[in-house]
């Protein structure tokens, strides 16, 4: 199905588009000037160094201001100081080639003082972008990029000592100008160390800024290799890779991600000490005391005092890094007690603001020099440039949150603790509030529970006291019709005679419905009586049998009645085991169809008897044998049949007062089979048939 963007959507990605497109525009034509210059034959040494290696800088330089202006990142400063630095190099490039095409080649010049300008600015540039995504800085990251420069520094001053002062022939000027270039690459080399180290490398406009970097420092180290071993006519292979360097810069300026060498990430990173990373600075920390014994066996020993201080700072900094390497693991440390005992306050529970002052104590270690508190208010009520704000949300909804100091919050691992303290709160205060609805609900299900224990009572009395009303005035009814039908008031006519006995008949009919109910009554009450004792099933089966039979024979329905002898006697209430009879035989043949059978089987096993009652009636639904028990309940194929729903309900109760058992087995338009399970003694105590009669008041 076809997914119907809004009215933004597609400008947001017209515009990602047109940012890619531009970006590789700009490649591909970084691409064709640096390849002009490499290929433009020496022949045309003006064009090249006049025109094309100037423009290069000035290209860069120009990509990052559009960059800049395009994408607006968060401190502009960062770059421009970066594009300033490539405008430099453009003018020192361009005074060089105007000595270089003269034929005579200064040292120092003016295109020195360009080239030196051009280092502090790429340096000051990468200082600003560092403080705008770590105000406090990475302690680690600016000591694994000091051992790095440090042992960089090393070779620079070794190779300030070996080619300027060590030759009497070069002017102290010229010493000086020509030391300032391997320093201001160690400057360069330790300000973008201290920021690569502490960025997110998955960023594309970062890898680009970083390849650009590593290209001008080959470079420049070659173009200084060079003019060691070479005539200064050689360093074209240097010039390539500067060339490359600054093009690269610029395509980092003009990329769409550009952004992020400024944007204040949501949390610094701890940095890890992975196995690359632990090899590197060992074998970096120890370069010096290679060098230092290379010094030893060759017998140069000079300038061995530089290397020494080279491998003391070393040492002194591998220190200061396991130093903050013990702070940061007991600040972890200790962020983890307070969390423990924050997560145990928050088990043993509490009122709402026993939790949220719990919660701001614990706040306010984690971030011990700063403010740190949890406040009943909406995460947007604060300025989150200057607070690190955490929302506690319960049930979706924002309850309160966990603000501290932004400047103190930029480590991953404090920020880390007090989002876990704000998943803890809104747990706790979740829990309760849980517990205060279930309070509310125990308390209104007490009050439902009385109701309802008043209401069952006044209906058990409702029930008793119009049950009693309902039986005095047809007990009267049924009297004087007795009566009539006897002739004491006179013959009857024939009409007279009908009509009385339909009245009879209703009366009884009254009656029945009104035991029925009084029997429901004393079951829902637990006052159900027995009048226990040995009873032949086969005998109360054969009274219920005869009982109906002349219903049956009015509706062509056959009774057989089946004894599998013997059968045991079973200890129980012969009138309510007859009433079960008569309720499933009176079920039986009413539910059968003229011409139908209605079997019943009795027989023993096992100290039970078996009782099946079946007949080939219209049978029952699938899908309403489960509730042919329940009260009320008639099935859909009773069809205009009388009842009131309560005879197997009733059924079901005295079986299993005698602690029987009942099933039903049906197939529509079949017939219908219940199974009765009644034990021989299941109503005595073990050895002794003797109950506590409770009689019945009917």
């Amino acid at each position: 199905m076809a997914t119907v963007l809004d009215g933004p959507q597609p400008v947001a990605a017209a515009q990602t588009s047109a940012d890619l497109r531009l970006w590789r525009t700009g490649a591909i034509g970084a691409l064709v000037l640096w390849l002009a210059y490499v290929l433009v034959p020496d022949d045309f040494l003006a064009f090249r160094v006049l025109v094309l290696y100037p423009a290069g800088s000035l290209v860069a330089a120009a990509a990052i201001v559009v960059g800049v202006r395009r994408y607006r990142p968060r401190v502009p400063a960062a770059w421009l100081l970066i594009a300033c630095g490539l405008t430099s190099f453009a003018v020192a490039d361009f005074v060089y080639g105007l000595h270089e095409v003269a034929g005579s080649q200064p040292f120092p010049s003016l295109a020195d003082v360009f080239y030196l300008i051009a280092y502090p600015l790429f340096a000051i540039g990468l200082h600003a972008a560092s403080n705008a995504r770590v105000p406090e800085g990475d302690r680690g990251a600016l000591i694994d990029a000091a051992i790095i420069t440090t042992t960089a520094a090393m070779f620079a001053f070794l190779l300030i000592a070996r080619q300027y002062v060590d030759d009497p022939s070069i002017s102290l000027l010229a010493t000086i100008v020509a030391s300032a270039y391997p320093l201001a690459d160690v400057l360069l080399l330790a300000l973008a160390l201290r920021f690569l180290l502490s960025v997110n490398w998955r960023t594309p406009s970062l890898q680009i800024l970083a390849l650009g970097l590593s290209l001008l420092l080959t470079g420049d180290l070659l173009y200084s290799v060079t003019s060691l071993f070479t005539s200064p006519g050689d360093a074209s292979t240097a010039d390539a890779l500067l060339l490359a360097g600054v093009l690269t810069m610029g395509l980092a300026g003009l990329h769409p991600t550009m952004t992020e060498l400024t944007t204040e990430p949501a949390e610094v990173r701890t940095p890890e000490y992975s196995v690359p990373r632990v090899v590197t600075l060992y074998l970096v920390s120890m370069i010096p005391v290679a060098v230092l014994a290379v010094q030893a066996i060759l017998g140069e020993a000079r300038y061995a005092w530089i290397t020494i201080t080279a491998l003391t700072l070393i040492a002194a900094l591998v220190v200061a890094r396991f130093i903050d390497l013990a702070g940061q693991t007991r600040a972890a440390t200790a962020r983890g007690a307070t969390l423990g005992r924050f997560s145990s306050a928050m088990l043993r529970g509490g009122g709402r603001q026993d939790l949220l002052d719990e919660a701001s104590r614990a706040a306010a270690e984690l971030v011990p020099e700063g403010d740190a508190r949890v406040v009943e208010q909406d995460p947007s009520a604060f300025d989150e440039r200057q607070l690190f704000v955490v929302p506690v949300e319960v049930g979706g909804v924002v309850v309160a949150s966990v603000v501290a100091d932004r400047a103190r919050t930029t480590w991953r691992g404090v920020r880390d603790a007090l989002g876990s303290l704000a998943r803890g709160l809104a747990v706790a205060l979740e829990r309760d509030q849980l517990l205060e609805a279930q309070r509310q609900a125990a308390d209104s299900l007490a009050v439902q529970n009385a109701q309802l224990r008043e209401l069952d009572r006044m209906k058990d009395q409702l029930v008793s006291s119009v049950s009693h009303e309902l039986r005095t005035p047809l007990t009267s009814l049924g009297g004087y019709i007795e009566m009539l039908l006897e002739g004491e008031a006179g013959e009857l006519t024939a009409d007279q005679r009908h009509f009385a006995e339909i009245i009879d008949r209703n009366c009884r009919r009254l009656n029945r419905m009104i035991d029925d109910i009084l029997f429901v009554a004393r079951v829902d009450a637990g006052r159900l009586s027995l009048e226990l004792g040995w009873v032949d099933v086969a005998a109360v089966a054969e009274a219920s049998v005869e009982t109906v039979s002349a219903r049956a024979q009015q509706g062509e329905v056959t009774v057989d009645l089946t004894v599998a002898e013997p059968v045991p006697q079973v200890w129980a209430d012969p009138v309510r085991l007859g009433q079960m009879f008569d309720n499933l035989l009176s079920n039986a043949v009413k539910f059968t169809p003229p011409g139908g059978v209605v079997r019943v089987e009795v027989r023993g096993a096992d100290d039970v008897v078996h009782v099946t009652v079946e007949d080939t009636g219209m049978g029952i639904p699938q899908d309403e044998v489960d509730h042919l028990f329940e009260r009320f309940f008639r099935t859909s194929t009773v069809g205009a049949v009388a009842g009131t729903g309560l005879g197997l309900s009733i059924v079901k109760s005295i079986v299993e007062v005698h602690d029987g058992t009942i099933t039903v087995s049906s197939t529509e338009g079949v017939g219908t089979a219940f199974h009765v399970e009644l034990p021989v003694r299941a109503l005595s105590a073990p050895g002794s048939p003797q109950l506590t009669k409770e009689h019945d008041e009917r």
